[in-house]
């Protein structure tokens, strides 16, 4: 088998590069599946060295957050110590229990962290990213969805809380992003108005037995960043970094294919050139524009 032949159409019967064979089709996709699944054993055997490098700042998620309000021509949050213990604690707590959500696998609310560390609230309310490469990544995803920007962009809302730790979660090194909000107004109606917290935009209205089996934070705070093994390799520019080598040596082939027939006067039905080209360009758009990072 002549080496040119993986790459161009064979001379006489003008079969495709043996690079776009339905055979090599199934080997990138083969290849692909074993990337991402030698990933998850890695996971496994040595947690904390995949993860995404991010450079997001606390202050720079507060000056956003306000930033998108005033916009709306509402007063901005201001942050206050206490519930940037209360977002410190949620983030602890979701490494030390390995979990990604807002209720915690032993039952630990949002709202637990924010009375726990003795902010007492009217309003409160919670929302969290993880594996963003900025800050503005981070409010902008917050902002793109309809239940996190309620919380962004809420009128009740004076005071903003925000941790930003680095730790193992399950088995990646994650950025945790915990942004909290709340106002202390209005206290004196608390009987009449029991205090709402929105996480994940569901209000939650909290009873009294709620309220009075709250705890004391028993948790260790104090540092801003919480160790954690180095990144040696970021799993999704390598995965990144794959598909659009596949992407691109493809539509290279079927460049190659369309001028080498039509030089030779041969044209097929069936290519396609054209639509295959756009499929592929769609594919990289994709791969170019996707960012690692969810929110909750």
């Amino acid at each position: 088998m002549a080496l040119h032949h993986w790459f161009i159409p064979h001379k006489e019967t003008h079969k495709k590069a043996h690079f776009l064979s339905l055979e090599a089709f199934a080997a990138y996709i083969f290849l692909f599946l074993a990337l991402q699944f030698s990933f998850h054993v890695i996971n496994l055997v040595k947690p904390g060295v995949l993860g995404i490098t991010s450079s997001i700042e606390k202050q720079d998620v507060i000056r956003l957050t306000n930033i998108e309000r005033q916009k709306l021509g509402l007063p901005t949050v201001v942050e206050n110590q206490v519930l940037d213990k209360a977002a410190e604690a949620k983030a602890q707590n979701m490494f030390a229990e390995n979990y990604w959500a807002h209720f915690s696998p032993s039952g630990k609310d949002p709202w637990s962290f924010i009375l726990g560390a003795g902010y007492k609230f009217s309003f409160a309310g919670e929302n969290l990213a993880k594996n963003f490469s900025d800050s503005q990544s981070v409010v902008t995803a917050w902002m793109n969805s309809p239940s996190h920007r309620e919380n962004v962009v809420n009128g009740k809302y004076k005071d903003i809380g925000v941790a930003v730790l680095d730790g193992t979660l399950n088995g990646q090194n994650t950025t945790l992003v915990v942004q909290m909000f709340g106002t202390t107004e209005n206290l004196a109606n608390l009987p009449s108005s029991p205090p709402t917290v929105n996480v994940g935009g569901t209000n939650h209205t909290l009873s009294v037995s709620q309220l009075e089996g709250i705890k004391p934070l028993a948790t260790s705070l104090g540092t801003e960043q919480q160790s954690s093994q180095k990144v040696l390799v970021n799993q999704y520019m390598v995965s990144k970094s794959f598909g659009l080598a596949l992407i691109s040596l493809v539509l290279v082939l079927l460049l190659v294919d369309f001028i080498v027939l039509k030089r030779r006067g041969v044209f097929r039905i069936a290519s396609h050139h054209l639509a295959h080209m756009v499929v592929l360009g769609v594919a990289a758009a994709t791969l170019l524009t996707a960012n690692p990072g969810s929110i909750l």
